[in-house]
């Protein structure tokens, strides 16, 4: 294994050791991770998924019988039969990622869900595949192999570029839509900083036949504004500056009641659209929190 700038040998050593208890700690099909494992095929001795009729090229051992002449039409059985399990990982790491107050970097703790998420499917034997949105689009190829795991891991890891992406939110979401297929598992890490309401429709599009899971990496420093005097701010995306007085206690309220808003739009988003949200700080066990709610 490669070292990379966020995470260590050890660490990917070590979180795949871990991913092991994403999986003990359900019962075989119940967790998030496993998404929705089956698909329609047609075979003997599998689960009855519908009765439609019948078209060219089925075949002709599927066909109902009793349906057919209830009906004067040619009816087929449809059955449903186990299928591979399938992970996509969209991974927003622009450079307000590149931010901690405790802990670690927002980048570091995302790199870290998307090691754990990747080595827990590929030790279920499905395959995992995902969209890094750094500077450009990254796109990982669904893969059941380790060496394509620890690939995405690498990129997903790297310390994340101080240029705003050039791949667009709308974007990433339309090479989801493109590159999954129904039952697929889908889990967005990000800060979510940049997401809101404009993405209602393609969300909604994306959630009606995949199961998606907004994992969102938060410092606790970003929801409040510390009374430390005059700040000097740096803007991650444009670089400008300015200077602030943070003891000034209308500018504190007025910041608190920003952040809240744009958590509370967050959410009743995410909620409308059917998705389920995890909330992960970056000095929290994330092992711990991630067992307990996938």
């Amino acid at each position: 294994m490669q070292e990379t700038a966020l995470l260590t040998t050890g660490d990917l050593e070590l979180l795949r050791l871990q991913a092991k208890s994403l999986l003990t700690s359900h019962t075989a099909g119940s967790s998030l991770i496993s998404g929705e494992q089956r698909s329609l095929h047609r075979g003997i001795g599998m689960e009855l998924e519908e009765l439609r009729a019948y078209q060219l090229g089925d075949d002709v051992r599927h066909i109902a019988w009793r349906a057919s002449a209830r009906s004067n039409l040619p009816i087929t059985k449809v059955f449903r039969a186990e299928r591979q399990q399938r992970c996509l990982l969209l991974v927003e790491q622009h450079p307000g990622m590149s931010f901690a107050t405790r802990g670690e970097l927002k980048a570091a703790t995302a790199a870290r869900v998307a090691a754990l998420l990747t080595f827990a499917t590929l030790a279920q034997r499905g395959e995992t595949g995902a969209l890094i949105a750094r500077q450009r689009l990254h796109h990982f190829g669904y893969s059941n192999r380790l060496e394509s795991g620890l690939a995405l891991i690498g990129t997903a890891a790297a310390t994340p570029e101080q240029q705003l992406p050039n791949t667009s939110i709308t974007e990433l979401l339309t090479q989801a839509q493109r590159i999954s297929r129904r039952g697929d598992s889908i889990f967005i890490i990000s800060d979510f900083s940049r997401w809101d309401d404009s993405l209602s429709s393609q969300l909604l599009q994306l959630s009606e036949s995949r199961q998606l899971t907004a994992i969102q990496i938060i410092d606790r420093g970003e929801q409040t504004l510390p009374t430390l005097g005059k700040l000097r701010l740096r803007s991650p995306y444009s670089g400008q500056e300015a200077i602030i007085d943070s003891s000034n206690t209308a500018l504190r309220q007025q910041y608190e009641q920003a952040m809240q808003q744009q958590q509370t739009q967050l959410q009743a988003l995410l909620q409308r659209c059917g998705i389920h949200h995890l909330r992960l700080h970056n000095d929290d066990n994330i092992l711990a929190t991630l067992a307990a709610s996938l």
